[in-house]
This record gives structure tokens, C-alpha cells and sequence, in this order.
């Protein structure tokens, strides 16, 4: 009996001083991870900012050239990583490709640059991703870790480039599960997801890099009225399901067009190009590029955004991914978010600021499959009140566009069964 007991107790020993060592391994190559993707990541968007922000606007109309030229240099060197292409990225840094090169990398993140800095409705989020994948690949060839280790650090990597364009250290971590990694939340993989977003997110603050913050105050008071406020929340979440499924097929639509062969890629950029610069001469050029002041003013009560906004913006975006721009998903579904909770909230005469958050934060969920994430996000950018409304929304915005995906659906069925046949065992 004392043999057993022994036993027993010398195992339970031995299984706290493996999981402390892993513990003590993983935080250590986390950290490497978080503050070098934090460092990397955060100096680009200081850069690109920087540059658009001293840009002349005559070089907007330089557009189709650079979509052209673009899509003509990604279609013959890394087809694979047209328009958005993170999952790309990271389906190749997992499966040690050797088709995952600096010249490759290099070209794409000079690509979205590229795009960005003429006027391109896309993202800055796509590059820090791929910045992260492809720096935490970079590690796991350094300490030589095993195929299980190596999906391991590039979530962390992932999860790091994220939290520096989020600013949500907590979201960054289970977005890059959620959305890329077939929703598949491990604690494994997790712990050192954080610690590497959190890095990333204390670097970010070094390098003073911008990114969107503004509390929402609610005041949460148990009434009846509170019942008429979910009641309204339940309708949001349908409307803005509703709009993620329309990204959704727009943004694969987008897929679609930069891979295909039918039109010549330095012809497709220019007419694309054209045609944005023709919409931008008559609606505005408020949908070019980020859109980050446009996201802003959607918080405020003052400014009414109508129903063609999101709508406008999502034709933008199509038109630049499929003409050959290069770029991410994510901030241009903000502005689409962010205006159609405003242009909702004027229609049912509800508070502005609240509706817009959870419009942020919803069509990201309906679009990305992530309403984990995409509360959390709401919770760390605008309250842990705006979360309360955001669950209901982001999950019914998940529900409503059919669980389909901006990202590539047959990329990341590839992506989930590596991590499948490796997380595991």
C-alpha cells in the first residue's frame, strides 16, 4: 500500500516538474517571440503611417499602375498569396515549405505597402500576421523545435502580430485560433499565445503605434428598459450577420478574381485601379485606404453615416484585393462595422457610440468565424459593458453568415489538419 502510494506521489511529482519546465520553456520562447514580432511589427506600421501620412495626394492617382504591377509580381512569383494571402503564409511557415522565402516574404509585405501607400482600401493587420508567422517560423528553425513545438510558436507569432494592430493583447490570442486555426481553442496553445501578445502589446506601447480605443460608457441599470436594449441587440446581431455574409462573399469573390487567369494581371490592375479612381472622383475618397478617421467619426453622435457606406467600402476593397492589390480583411470590416452601427443606431434611435462598437466588433465575428475573440475585443477596446451587448451580438452574427469565412476555406481545412494530427499527440 505504501509502495502505491509512493508511487502515485512520485508521479504526480514528476508530471509538476515537466509542466513547470514546459511552463518555464514556453514563456522563455514566447517572450522572444512577443518582443521580437512587437519590435518588427510595430516599426512597419510607424513607417507606413508615417508615409501616408506625408503623402501627396496626386500619387493616389499613380493606383492602377501599382495594382497592375503588383498583381502582375505576385501572380508570377506567389500566386498562392494573392490579395489578402495570411493563411498562405501561415499554411507555408507550418509545413516548413520551402516556397516560404525571403524574397517571397519580402515581395508580399512590399506588395501591401505598396497598396496602402497609393490609396488601396485593404489592411494593415494582414502584414503584421504574416510578420509574425514568418519571424516565429524563422525561431523554430533556430531551436530546432518538433512539428507539434513549431504550430505551437507560430500561433504565438501570429497572435503577436495581431495584438500590435488590435491593441488587445487577450483577443489578439484567440482570434489567431478562431479565425485561422479552424476555431480550435487549446490551453496548450494558448498560454504561449498570451504571453507572446502581450509582449508584442508592451512593445507596441514603446513604439507608440496608434490603434483604435475609445470607451463606451453604458450604464448597465436592471429595468424593463434593459429588456427593450437585448431585444434590440437581438435585431443588431441579425443585421450585422447579414452584412458579414455580404463581405463574405465579396471578399472570396476578391480571392477569386486575383487568382484568376482570364484577364492579364497588368490589365486587371489598371482597369481595377480605374474604376476605383472613377467611384473615389464621384462618392468620395473617404473609402480609400485605412479608413481610420472614418471609424473614428463613427463613435460620434453627431455623424450620421447612411446604408451605402459599408456598402461603398466593401466594393472598394473587393475592386483593390481583386485587381491585384495586397492587403487584409480585417480593418477595412471595421469601417464596414463601425458605419453600419452607426448608420443602425440613427435608424432606431439608439446610442450611437454602443451600436458602432458592437457593429466593429460583430462583423468581425459573422466574417471571421470568431465571436470568442471578437467579444473579448470589445471588452479591451471599449468596456466590459459593451461586452455584455457584444456576446449577443457577435454570436448571432456568427450564426446568421452560415459560419463561412473571408479567409480561404480550403487553406485553412489544410492548416486544420496538421494541427490536428500534431496538437494532439
Amino acid at each position: 500500500m505504501y509502495k502505491k502510494m509512493l508511487r502515485h506521489i512520485g508521479q504526480n511529482l514528476f508530471d509538476l516538474y515537466r509542466a513547470s519546465g514546459d511552463i518555464l520553456k514556453w514563456s522563455f520562447l514566447s517572450l522572444l517571440v512577443g518582443a521580437g514580432v512587437g519590435f518588427c511589427v510595430g516599426t512597419a506600421l510607424n513607417i507606413l503611417e508615417t508615409s501616408i501620412n506625408a503623402r501627396d495626394p496626386i500619387l493616389v492617382g499613380f493606383l492602377p499602375f501599382i495594382l497592375a504591377l503588383s498583381g502582375y509580381l505576385l501572380h508570377r512569383f506567389f500566386k498562392e498569396a494573392s490579395a489578402d494571402g495570411t493563411e498562405e503564409i501561415i499554411r507555408a511557415a507550418i509545413y516548413a515549405d520551402k516556397r516560404l522565402n525571403l524574397f517571397r516574404f519580402l515581395l508580399k509585405q512590399s506588395a501591401t505597402f505598396a497598396t496602402l501607400f497609393f490609396g488601396g482600401s485593404a489592411g494593415k493587420e494582414a502584414p503584421s500576421a504574416q510578420i509574425g508567422a514568418y519571424l516565429s517560423s524563422l525561431g523554430a528553425k533556430i531551436f530546432n523545435l518538433s512539428p507539434k513545438e513549431r504550430i505551437i510558436i507560430i500561433v504565438a507569432g501570429t497572435s503577436a502580430g495581431f495584438a500590435v494592430v488590435f491593441g488587445s493583447p487577450i483577443a489578439a490570442g484567440f482570434f489567431a485560433l478562431e479565425a485561422l486555426f479552424a476555431g480550435r481553442i487549446l490551453y496548450q496553445v494558448l498560454v504561449p499565445s498570451f504571453i507572446a501578445s502581450f509582449v508584442a502589446y508592451w512593445i507596441m506601447h514603446i513604439l507608440h503605434v496608434e490603434f483604435i480605443y475609445h470607451p463606451v460608457a453604458v450604464g448597465l441599470i436592471p429595468s424593463f428598459w434593459e429588456i427593450v436594449n437585448i431585444s434590440k441587440t437581438v435585431v443588431a446581431g441579425i443585421f450585422f450577420g447579414l452584412i458579414a455574409y455580404i463581405v463574405i462573399l465579396a471578399m472570396n469573390g476578391a480571392n477569386t478574381m486575383a487568382m484568376s487567369q482570364r484577364i492579364h494581371p497588368l490589365l486587371k490592375g489598371v482597369l481595377g485601379g480605374g474604376i476605383i479612381l472613377l467611384l473615389a472622383a464621384f462618392v468620395g475618397d473617404r473609402y480609400l485606404g485605412l479608413g481610420l478617421e472614418s471609424i473614428e467619426a463613427a463613435f460620434l453622435d453627431e455623424v450620421h453615416f447612411s446604408w451605402a457606406d459599408p456598402v461603398l467600402k466593401t466594393l472598394f476593397t473587393f475592386l483593390t484585393l481583386g485587381s491585384g492589390g495586397s492587403g487584409g480583411f480585417v480593418t477595412p470590416i471595421f469601417f464596414i462595422g463601425a458605419t453600419s452601427g452607426n448608420f443602425f443606431a440613427h435608424l432606431i434611435d439608439a446610442k450611437v457610440s454602443l451600436f458602432a462598437a458592437l457593429g466593429f466588433v460583430s462583423v468581425l465575428s459573422g466574417a471571421t468565424n470568431s465571436p470568442i475573440a471578437s467579444t473579448i475585443l470589445a471588452a479591451e477596446l471599449f468596456g466590459i459593458e459593451v461586452a455584455h451587448f457584444a456576446a449577443v451580438t457577435a454570436t448571432i452574427s456568427y450564426l446568421v453568415s452560415s459560419k463561412k469565412s473571408v479567409f480561404a476555406p480550403q487553406i485553412i481545412e489544410v492548416i486544420e489538419i496538421k494541427f490536428k494530427r500534431h496538437i494532439n499527440s
